[in-house]
């Protein structure tokens, strides 16, 4: 069963990039251009097809599925270069952003014209400190899938594990609100911590997260497709996770604790292939514009 999990901001990081960024536009030195993906059989496919604008924006991601068939297009929309809008037009899907001077300030996500997700940001010292997704209608698997603001803020390995986590959360009515608050602490330019708290429930769940050194070539995108466990994605962390263990504690008291790991290969500083360590093992690779 495929699981799409993932994107999104940006800071003036004059070490990852050739140029500083404003939030809201992805221009990064090194562009992506494809990217493959390696299921736990070995079977290697063309996940993704890149492509950009003239004045170098994001314009569109192709998105494959595993028989080499075109299934999805991601738009991007444009105000000066910053982002304000990314629609599934294969859904009826799309997101939009909202800033304060430099800032996101509310991301919001529609099906069908009806919105479905409402976030809110806080920032400390020019970083996300606090998200609060107030989830205001019940999602088809479709579009629940496919598309949600958060993945496009939080590194695929985080949000993959906090999407699964949630989804005993889901309200069923669709007059249904669940309030989520997400806690966020940085180590320089990295989360190292994300605890969340749901409203009308004692039940957390806190991870701790390592990074390696180098590049993060995704930083700042505000897109990710993704394919079976695996997801190659941009977000607000500056260098790329290697282990993240997860703590989750039930309404009852139970604990669950999980460890995921990765490994990756480099050309120079940047990445250009993923591992998903662990007994179902798998591989993302991808390539950057000559």
């Amino acid at each position: 069963m495929k699981k799409i999990f993932s994107i999104l901001v940006i800071a003036c990081v004059a070490m990852l990039f050739s140029a500083c960024q404003k939030e809201g536009i992805y221009n990064p030195s090194k562009k992506i251009s494809k990217i493959y993906f390696t299921d736990k059989n070995g079977n290697k496919s063309l996940s993704q097809v890149w492509g950009w604008n003239k004045n170098n924006t994001l314009e569109k991601i192709d998105n494959y599925s595993s028989n080499g068939t075109l299934s999805s297009t991601l738009n991007f929309t444009y105000e000066k270069k910053r982002l304000t809008r990314m629609n599934n037009y294969a859904t009826n899907a799309y997101i939009e952003y909202k800033y304060d001077g430099k800032n996101l300030k509310e991301a919001n996500l529609y099906s069908s014209g009806s919105l479905m997700d409402t976030y809110s940001f806080t920032y400390e010292n020019g970083k996300i400190t606090k998200i609060i997704d107030t989830y205001v209608h019940s999602k088809s698997a479709g579009n629940d899938v496919e598309m949600s603001p958060l993945q496009f803020i939080l590194p695929d390995e985080i949000y993959n594990v906090t999407e699964e986590n949630r989804k005993q959360f889901q309200p069923d009515g669709s007059k249904a609100t669940t309030v989520f608050t997400y806690e966020l602490t940085w180590d320089g330019n990295n989360i190292s911590k994300l605890v969340r708290t749901v409203s009308g429930s004692s039940a957390t769940l806190s991870l701790d997260i390592q990074y390696d050194k180098n590049n993060n070539p995704l930083k700042g995108a505000f897109l990710s497709f993704y394919f079976e466990d695996n997801v190659l994605d941009g977000n607000l962390c500056k260098n790329n996770v290697t282990r993240l263990e997860s703590k989750s504690v039930a309404e009852g008291g139970n604990v669950t604790t999980n460890v995921y790991t990765y490994e990756y290969t480099y050309d120079g500083k940047w990445p250009v292939s993923r591992r998903f360590m662990g007994e179902n093992s798998t591989l993302t690779e991808f390539e950057y514009t000559k």
